[in-house]
């Protein structure tokens, strides 16, 4: 088994940052959608789309952006299984205790995920 070359790493390492930086702009306008109560129409379309991509991969691109020189495919099911299962837990407490405020639960996510997104964007691994 060959080892990728430094070229491929580098493209590997800008893609992370990417995305990175990609996702705290859709944490924050998601969260500043919901701020300004955005509903109905297109700009309703896009604030549910951004705001379920967010919540999704969000917090798993978090916890992937520590895998160090991890296949994309790890990288991507570690994203989308940490987001996924994070949304359903907390949406589950919400269910439990009764306080769905899925507003809150935006803004803190948004708040946990962003400063390790800005991480991964800025150090180099």
């Amino acid at each position: 088994m060959s080892m990728p070359s430094n070229a491929v790493l580098t493209r590997a390492r800008v893609a992370r940052r990417a995305v990175a930086l990609l996702l705290v702009v859709a944490g924050v306008v998601a969260c500043v959608m919901s701020v300004m109560n955005v509903q109905g129409e297109v700009m309703g379309e896009v604030r549910f789309l951004v705001t379920t991509a967010f919540f999704i991969m969000g917090p798993g691109w978090s916890a992937a952006g520590f895998l160090r020189r991890a296949p994309a495919a790890h990288v991507w099911l570690l994203t989308l299984g940490v987001g996924v299962s994070t949304t359903l837990l907390i949406a589950q407490v919400m269910v439990s205790t009764g306080f769905w405020r899925p507003d809150y639960a935006l803004y803190g996510v948004t708040a946990l995920s962003i400063p390790f997104l800005l991480r991964h964007a800025v150090v180099a691994q």
